[in-house]
């Protein structure tokens, strides 16, 4: 029997993290180190559906609706210039960012931490993205202190080898252990961390 998930809402999102996927293939999936994305302001996820309706004898017999993939939005406060160029695909030198036409992002993997009322959090690993080019606001201050952020949009795709998009832990449900908490960041998500590892 499934436990029920305690009372709780969402207040604040914080712990945004990546890593570069390694390989992906039949015999498994592997990631680089877990790294500090930027200070997250806000993250939307749209998920990517392929629809279907059939109709028989004047009336709907079907209407399937299938996740094939996630686009995420993650509004951050600055992507640092060594970030911006390993998520992009850019050079990197003499800490300069060197874009060039044709430069192509490597897949990565999207963390973050969603706190919660009561003490708990939801915890999320997005498993296969590229990043799109990165939209920057800059605006004069005018009078009081204006600060420019990034926005950086992922679109999430299933991995080869099992197909997974996403892993979603959620604190308040007590099926979800805080050993498991404790491991989400710890490495890449080659898997979920399980109850019994």
């Amino acid at each position: 029997m499934t436990s029920k998930s305690a009372k709780s809402n969402r207040i604040n999102v914080k712990n945004l993290k990546y890593c570069l996927l390694i390989t992906d293939n039949n015999s498994g999936t592997t990631y680089g180190e877990v790294k500090d994305f930027g200070k997250a302001m806000q993250i939307q996820l749209t998920p990517s559906v392929s629809k279907g309706e059939l109709y028989g004898e004047g009336l709907k017999q079907e209407d399937v609706s299938i996740l094939n993939g996630i686009a995420v939005v993650a509004d951050v406060n600055k992507v640092f210039a060594e970030v911006r160029a390993e998520i992009c695909g850019n050079q990197f030198k003499d800490g300069i960012v060197i874009e060039s036409a044709g430069d192509e992002p490597p897949y990565i993997a999207l963390g973050y931490e969603v706190e919660q009322t009561g003490g708990k959090s939801e915890y999320v690993w997005l498993l296969k993205g590229q990043v799109q080019p990165i939209n920057s606001t800059n605006k004069q201050s005018e009078g009081n202190i204006t600060f420019s952020t990034d926005s950086v949009t992922i679109n999430f795709i299933p991995r080869e080898s099992d197909k997974w998009l996403r892993f979603f832990g959620d604190a308040a449900n007590p099926d979800f252990t805080n050993a498991q908490v404790s491991k989400w960041f710890a490495t890449g998500p080659s898997t979920y961390p399980a109850k019994g590892d």
